[in-house]
């Protein structure tokens, strides 16, 4: 059984998800994965469904029992600003910064949740004035996030922007005013790269570069000739020295050099602001040679986030992790102080006096109706009962005749035949598809699961390496039923094994052996019409 001091924070950007386990109040484990395109699209999640049920997946696979979530959003999916105003008490100011975010929000305010962080002002005791980091989140996106969460089986608890998280990173290290110098965060994605910008501690501005890790990926796709996102599994792991390749380091500097026209174009814009830290962050800081030529050509002191915060965490997820760390850590607790039950109905007070004299009434009546209605039913359902076994002896005498059809049994099992169109006849036959399964196997190659949606088959593949899914493609596309396949998702695991003589670990999961290596990997083959 999960403990109550145990909180799981949560982020999802770039396409992938981050998790963070907070127990007694401390960061104990932090884990990252990919998801697939068709779940999440950068921090937007497609398919309620399809995430809460890959969220749970990996909850299960990891060990997590939290119950309890903190979730960061997204700075794409809210409005925020930095606001100075007259000083007024929390009341006036919920009041007021609504009217502040007019010129920004789209359609009614009533579709939107506001809150705020006070700043210090530095004039003592003096109240004439509060700075204050306001922002407003549309009610939709916190009632997603909350019925997805709870899809999965978890309860949100704490809902904080990605900003406060940064900032709360900011206050763990910082020791002094000297550590409190305006330093910017270079979130490094595969779609672009966002550039946080934080003065004194606080929030100041963000910046977007429309390039990222994609540039380098794409140099090892045309490279290699291989799809992109064995490309990008080439890539995290330096596979063959792929990192190494001239392409791929020339995409590496073209990457630095919009890095640096962002900085320089931030600092000639704001001469009072000059940068003292740069800090790297995102999956492009798992890449060595790209925070090399950074680290070299950067005049900055330039962190990779595990560097940063090595006091929470010697972890290189942390670079990845970030924003699932900085919500936990963050002493925010959300719009109006609870985030997590925002834009669910207000429960009204119950009326007991009038409610149990009702309920009475309405048992009494109910009684009535039931005593001339039950016999009926019970008529009602013996007519059901009677047209099934007619139904059921109907389906008998017509999967009778297709048995006797000989091999349309096996290609047409699942049609009457002679009740189909000429279109359904010239449908992929399963038989064909079988093959296909079969021709896969014998390339020592596992098929987890596969479907078929009218041409296109998805298959869920099990292989030892990544060269033997690139192999499989080439293979697969020489078959004469096959039109083109692709890689949608592949990922290196490691094959664990448990260990039952080892106790278990701090959140109830065996302790386990690692013994290797294995590819998980999702294909796409399209199917030509073989009715044609």
């Amino acid at each position: 059984m999960a403990k109550k001091n145990t909180i799981l924070g949560i982020s999802l950007n770039h396409g992938r998800i981050a998790m963070t386990i907070l127990k007694a109040g401390q960061v104990s484990r932090t884990i990252w994965e990919d998801v697939p395109d068709n779940i999440v699209d950068g921090a937007r999640i497609l398919s309620r469904n399809l995430f809460a049920d890959f969220l749970q997946e990996k909850l299960k696979d990891n060990g997590i029992k939290c119950k309890k979530a903190a979730y960061t959003i997204s700075d794409e999916d809210l409005f925020i600003r930095n606001i100075t105003m007259p000083y007024m008490t929390d009341a006036q100011l919920m009041y007021n910064i609504p009217f502040e975010f007019t010129d920004y929000i789209h359609g009614e305010m009533k579709d939107y949740l506001f809150d705020f962080i006070k700043r210090s002002t530095g004039d003592g005791d003096i109240k004439e004035q509060a700075k204050i980091l306001a922002y407003a989140v549309p009610l939709a996106t916190i009632t997603e996030i909350r019925q997805t969460l709870e899809m999965a089986g978890l309860k949100l608890v704490k809902a904080l922007p990605e900003t406060i998280a940064f900032e709360a990173l900011l206050e763990k290290v910082s020791s002094g005013e000297d550590d409190r110098s305006s330093k910017c965060f270079l979130d490094i994605g595969r779609r672009g790269i966002r550039m946080n910008i934080f003065k004194n501690g606080e929030y100041s501005l963000t910046h977007q570069i429309d390039v990222g890790e994609g540039h380098a990926i794409n140099a090892i796709a045309d490279e290699l000739g291989v799809d992109t996102h064995l490309a990008t599994t080439y890539l995290r792991s330096n596979h063959n020295n792929c990192n190494e390749l001239t392409p791929v380091v020339n995409a590496f500097k073209d990457i630095s050099l919009e890095v640096l026209k962002g900085l320089n174009y931030y600092e000639m814009s704001d001469i009072s602001s000059k940068l003292g830290d740069v800090i790297l962050c995102g999956t492009g800081a798992l890449t060595e040679p790209l925070v090399e030529i950074l680290k070299e050509r950067i005049d900055k002191n330039v962190y990779t986030m595990d560097e940063f915060m090595s006091a929470y965490s010697s972890d290189k997820n942390i670079n990845v992790t970030y924003a699932s760390v900085g919500v936990l850590l963050s002493d925010a607790k959300g719009i109006a102080g609870d985030l997590s039950t925002a834009g669910m109905p207000k429960k009204k007070k119950i009326n007991f006096a009038v409610l149990v004299p009702s309920i009475v009434i309405c048992l009494i009546i109910l009684g009535l109706i039931g005593k001339f209605v039950v016999y009926d039913q019970f008529a009602h359902l013996a007519r059901e009962v009677k047209q099934s076994k007619e139904l059921y002896a109907r389906i008998e005498e017509q999967n009778k005749i297709i048995q006797e059809s000989g091999e349309l049994v096996s290609e047409y099992a699942h049609y009457t035949w002679d009740g189909m169109t000429e279109e359904e006849k010239g449908r992929v036959k399963r038989t064909e598809i079988a093959d296909l399964v079969n021709f896969i196997k014998t390339r020592g190659i596992d098929v987890e699961y596969y479907s078929l949606s009218g041409t296109v088959m998805t298959i869920n593949i099990r292989a030892d390496s990544l060269e033997s899914v690139s192999k499989l493609l080439n293979s697969v596309k020489e078959l004469d039923i096959v039109e083109s396949s692709s890689v949608v998702y592949a990922s290196t695991k490691d094959v664990e094994k448990k260990d039952k003589n080892s106790t278990a670990n701090e959140e109830g999961a065996e302790a386990v052996i690692k013994t290797g290596n294995t590819v998980e990997a999702q294909i796409n083959v399209y199917i030509t019409n073989l009715g044609e």
